[in-house]
């Protein structure tokens, strides 16, 4: 297994350490919001990290295809969806935006496996697009977890690139679903 490869597993592993830290916020409890925040970015630092060794170093897998978009859905649903459970931060996404979030998710990796199994194969192929509304997420959750008023302006960005890259998805895949039948 690759240095890249590692270094996704590690972002794997803090998963749950985040989302404890982040369920675990309260106004008497202000230090787990710190925490959460100094896991999700250094969560957030390994996705750099590991694409860029993987591509200075012509090391890219397809473990590491797969294991990337996995790590970076679980690191973000994990946000998402824990806060729902934080009423305390002044700026939180309505709850339509995080709906979009899982929803998107959800289209993708019901695709996947669907063009998994009538294929046999899979083939990841992240775009630029997605790549936009990964970083997006990344930045809402991190501008929630500062209190920057500035948060909820990018939950609206989030979810409009949140739309677009599932609409992008579908559009791109549907043809590959459609030639399996």
């Amino acid at each position: 297994m690759s240095l890249p490869n590692y270094i996704t597993l590690i972002r794997i592993l803090l998963v749950p350490f985040f989302f404890t830290a982040l369920v675990s916020y309260g106004p008497s409890q202000e230090r787990q919001r710190w925490i959460a925040l100094i896991l999700f970015i250094t969560a957030a630092f390994t996705d750099a990290l590991d694409g860029f060794i993987a591509r200075l170093s012509k090391r890219r897998t397809a473990l590491g295809r797969f294991l990337d978009p996995l790590a970076d859905k679980l690191l973000l649903l994990s946000g998402f969806l824990g806060l729902l459970f934080v009423h305390h931060l002044p700026y939180r996404p309505p709850l339509w935006i995080t709906v979009s979030i899982v929803f998107r998710d959800l289209v993708i990796i019901v695709g996947l496996v669907v063009i998994f199994l009538m294929n046999g194969t899979l083939r990841i192929e992240p775009n630029w697009v997605g790549k936009c509304t990964t970083a997006s997420q990344m930045l809402t959750l991190i501008f929630i977890l500062l209190q920057w008023p500035a948060a909820i302006y990018f939950c609206y960005l989030t979810a409009f690139l949140t739309i677009v890259s599932c609409v992008v998805y579908v559009v791109r895949d549907l043809p590959k679903l459609t030639a399996l039948t």
